[in-house]
C-alpha cells in the first residue's frame, strides 16, 4: 500500500478541512496574499531611499504598530517559502510532474524562483549589513555577465557612490513583481479545474493567528546600518531567502551562476529526467462521437480541464462533441462515469466491455454461493489499477465480493442500478478522498450521482426495492473504522455513530502543526553566521577618468587606390579614447596596470577600481593617473592607516580629482 506519510497520521485525529499538510498549495497562497497586504502596510513607515531606508525601518521598532507589521510581513513571506517547498516536495514524492503535468511542475518552479527573487530585494531595502552584503554580491553577479560596460560592483566600495536611482529601482522591482506570481498562479493552474486558490476558514484563521502571534512576540531583527567601507564580522540572515548568500561569499562569480543555473534547470527538467514511462502507449481518455449526446456532463466533471465542447463534425442533430485534450488529460477515468450514453471511455479500461465483465463476475460469483454484497475499490488508492492488491482488500472488507475499478468516479449509475436489479444486496463504492488524490476533487462526483444530486442521476426505480448503496472514504491511517462502517452496511446495522464537533485530541495535533510551522519559519529567519571574507583590510583605487581624444591612424596612399574617390584621403579608423595607465606605490612598491576605454569604439571613459590587500597598520600610497602621451600625471599621496575589516577606498572622478572616502 502507498504510504501517506506524516499526512496519514495527523488524519487519524485531525480532519482533512482543519490540517494545513492537506492543503499547502492553498495555504502559501494565504500567507503570499497577508505578505503582499502587510507590505502595502509597511509604506506607511517605511522610506524608499538610500540615506533614509535604514532609519525608518529601524525606528519600526518591537512594541510598536509598525514593528510588528514588519514582522508579519517578514515571518508571512517565510511561512510562503515554507509551504512551497513542502508543497513541491510533496508533488515530487507523489510523482505528479510527468506526462500531462508538466506544465504546472515548470511553472512552479518559474514561480518559487519568482518568489525567492523577490524576498532578495526585500532585504536589500532593509539596508543593514545582510542587505550591505546582498548588494555587493548581487553586483558581482551582474560583472559576471557581458552585459554592462561599466563595472557596477565599483559603485558598492564608498556609502557616497552607492546610486540612489538603483536603489529605488530595486524598491519598484519589489512592489511590482508580486503581480508576476498572480500570472505565474494562472498558468500554474490553467490545467486545473475548481483549483480552491485559499484553504479552509479554520486553516486560514490558524496560519493568521500564528504569525500575528510570532510578530508580536518575536520581532523581526535587524542588524547594523550598511557601511560599505566595513566588513563585518557576522550577520543574519534568512535561511529561506538569503541561503545563496553563503554560497556567494565563497565562490566567484562563475560558479555562482553555474550552481544557480544547474539547480534551476535539473528543477525544471524533472518531468523529462525522471518521468515513468507508461505501459500503455496511450492513457487518455477517447471520444465514441456516434455515442456522444453533447451533455457536456464531463466537461463539467473533469478535475484537469481536458475536455472542451467543440462544433459537431458528423451531421448529428446535435451542435457540438466532447474534446478531449491529450496534452491535458491524465487518464483519471472521472469523465467515463459522467457518460451516460457511453460516449467517452478509457482505452485501457472499456466502459462497454469492463461493466459486462464486472457483471458476469459478480453474477458467477453469486450463483456459486459468495456474498451478495459487492465491493468496488478505487484502486488509486493504491497507486494504480495494476497495484491493486486484492487480497489484503478482502482481508479489510470480509463478507464482500471485491472487485477494483480506476477510480470511483468511474462508477456509472447505470452500473449500480443493475448490480442491484440482478440480486446485489448492496453495493459498497471505497473512494479515494486524499487531497493529493490521483483524480482530485473528481472523485466526489459519484456520491452525489447516486444520490441524484448530479447528472447522470441513480435512478431508484430501475435498481428494485433492495436499491443499497454506501460510499466510504478510505483513510489508511484509520482501517479498523472503515472496516466497522463497511461490516455495518453489510449487516444492515447503522453505521458507528461519529461526532461531527472536533475533539481535544484534534485542538492538539493542530495545535502542535501550527507551533511547527512557526518553528520552522521563525529559526531559520534569526540564523547569526559568520563572514567567511577575509578580515585583512584592503586597499581600493576605484576611478573613472577620461583619456585623451586619439584620431585615427593616417592614410596609407597605396591602400587609398583601391578605395572609391570619395572615401580616398581619408582614414577609416574611427577616433577614440587613449587608454588610461595608472600607477599605485605602496610602501615603496610600484605596480602599473593599463585601462581601456569603454564603448564599442572605445570613445568613452575608463571606469575600473585597483584592488590590493594590506597589512594592519600604517602604509605611504601614491597614485600616479596618465590619461594620455601628451597629458600632464594627476598625483595623489599620503598616509593610510590600515585596520581590520576595513577598506580604504580613494576615488578619482574627473572635474572632482581624488577623494578620500570615508
Amino acid at each position: 500500500m502507498r504510504s501517506r506519510g506524516s499526512n496519514g497520521l495527523v488524519a487519524r485525529w485531525l480532519p482533512h478541512e482543519f490540517n494545513p499538510l492537506a492543503q499547502m498549495g492553498a495555504a502559501a497562497n494565504f500567507a503570499l496574499t497577508v505578505a503582499v497586504v502587510s507590505g502595502v502596510a509597511l509604506l506607511l513607515w517605511y522610506s524608499p531611499s538610500v540615506v533614509s531606508a535604514y532609519t525608518s525601518v529601524a525606528a519600526m521598532s518591537a512594541g510598536t504598530l509598525g514593528g510588528w507589521v514588519r514582522a508579519l510581513h517578514r515571518y508571512s513571506s517565510d511561512l510562503a517559502m515554507l509551504l512551497i517547498v513542502l508543497h513541491a516536495t510533496r508533488i515530487f514524492c507523489a510523482r505528479k510532474f510527468a506526462g500531462a503535468r508538466w506544465l504546472p511542475w515548470v511553472s512552479g518552479i518559474a514561480l518559487i524562483t519568482l518568489v525567492w527573487f523577490i524576498g532578495w530585494t526585500g532585504y536589500w531595502l532593509v539596508w543593514d549589513q545582510p542587505a550591505q552584503q546582498i548588494a555587493v554580491t548581487s553586483m558581482r553577479l551582474l560583472d559576471g555577465l557581458p552585459i554592462f560596460g561599466e563595472p557596477l560592483g565599483r559603485l558598492f566600495v564608498a556609502d557616497r557612490t552607492v546610486p540612489s536611482l538603483l536603489f529605488f529601482v530595486v524598491f519598484f522591482t519589489h512592489m511590482l513583481l508580486p503581480l508576476g506570481i498572480a500570472v505565474g498562479l494562472a498558468i500554474h493552474l490553467t490545467r486545473v479545474s475548481r483549483a480552491r486558490l485559499f484553504p479552509r476558514r479554520a486553516v486560514g484563521a490558524a496560519l493568521l493567528g500564528g504569525l500575528a502571534l510570532a510578530a508580536l512576540f518575536v520581532p523581526a531583527p535587524i542588524d547594523a546600518a550598511a557601511a560599505m567601507s566595513f566588513k563585518p564580522p557576522a550577520f543574519t540572515v534568512d535561511a529561506w531567502y538569503l541561503a545563496p548568500l553563503a554560497l556567494a561569499l565563497r565562490l566567484q562569480e562563475a560558479g555562482l551562476w553555474f550552481a544557480l543555473l544547474a539547480a534551476l534547470c535539473l528543477a525544471a527538467l524533472v518531468p523529462w529526467l525522471l518521468g515513468r514511462r507508461r505501459p500503455r502507449s496511450n492513457y487518455q481518455a477517447f471520444v465514441e462521437q456516434s455515442r456522444c449526446h453533447a451533455c457536456t456532463q464531463c466537461s463539467q466533471d473533469c478535475p484537469f480541464d481536458a475536455i472542451s465542447m467543440v462544433p459537431r463534425t458528423d451531421g448529428k442533430r446535435f451542435a457540438s462533441q466532447a474534446y478531449v485534450d491529450p496534452a491535458k488529460c491524465v487518464g483519471c477515468a472521472v469523465c467515463a462515469g459522467s457518460c451516460d450514453s457511453e460516449g467517452i471511455g478509457m482505452p485501457w479500461f472499456d466502459t462497454h466491455r469492463e461493466e459486462a465483465r464486472l457483471e458476469m463476475e459478480i453474477a458467477a460469483d453469486r450463483r456459486s454461493g459468495r456474498s451478495p454484497w459487492v465491493a468496488l475499490v478505487s484502486a488509486d488508492i493504491d497507486g494504480a489499477l495494476g497495484l491493486v492488491q486484492l487480497a489484503r482488500w478482502r482481508d479489510r472488507l470480509p463478507g464482500y465480493q471485491v472487485h477494483a475499478v480506476p477510480t470511483a468516479s468511474w462508477i456509472r449509475p447505470r452500473l449500480v442500478e443493475r448490480l442491484l436489479q440482478s440480486g446485489t444486496r448492496g453495493v459498497l463504492i471505497v473512494r479515494d478522498a486524499r487531497a493529493e488524490a490521483a483524480a482530485r476533487d473528481g472523485n466526489r462526483w459519484v456520491e452525489a450521482r447516486l444520490a441524484g444530486e448530479r447528472a447522470p442521476p441513480f435512478r431508484t426505480a430501475r435498481a428494485g426495492a433492495s436499491a443499497g448503496w454506501r460510499v466510504l472514504d478510505f483513510d489508511p491511517a484509520r482501517p479498523g473504522a472503515f472496516t466497522l462502517a463497511a461490516n455495518a452496511f453489510c449487516g444492515n446495522a447503522a453505521p458507528p455513530f461519529v461526532s461531527g464537533r472536533v475533539g481535544w485530541p484534534a485542538w492538539l495535533v493542530g495545535g502542535v502543526i501550527v507551533v511547527a510551522l512557526g518553528l520552522a519559519t521563525v529559526a531559520p529567519s534569526q540564523l547569526k553566521v559568520t563572514n567567511p571574507v577575509s578580515s585583512a583590510p584592503e586597499f581600493i583605487f576605484s576611478f573613472r577618468a577620461v583619456g585623451d581624444r586619439a584620431e585615427g591612424s593616417s592614410p596609407n596612399a597605396v591602400a587609398d587606390l583601391s578605395k572609391p574617390i570619395h572615401m580616398r584621403g581619408r582614414s577609416v579608423e574611427k577616433p577614440h579614447r587613449a587608454d588610461i595607465l595608472v600607477r599605485v606605490s605602496i610602501d615603496g612598491t610600484t605596480e602599473e596596470r593599463r585601462f581601456t576605454a569603454k564603448g564599442i569604439s572605445r570613445d568613452g571613459p575608463a571606469l575600473d577600481e585597483w584592488r590590493a590587500p594590506l597589512a594592519p597598520g600604517a602604509h605611504a600610497i601614491a597614485i600616479e593617473l596618465v590619461t594620455g602621451p601628451n597629458s600632464q600625471p594627476q598625483r595623489w599621496s599620503g598616509s593610510i592607516r590600515a585596520e581590520p575589516r576595513r577598506l580604504h577606498v580613494i576615488s578619482f572622478e574627473p572635474g572632482a580629482g581624488f577623494r578620500v572616502e570615508r
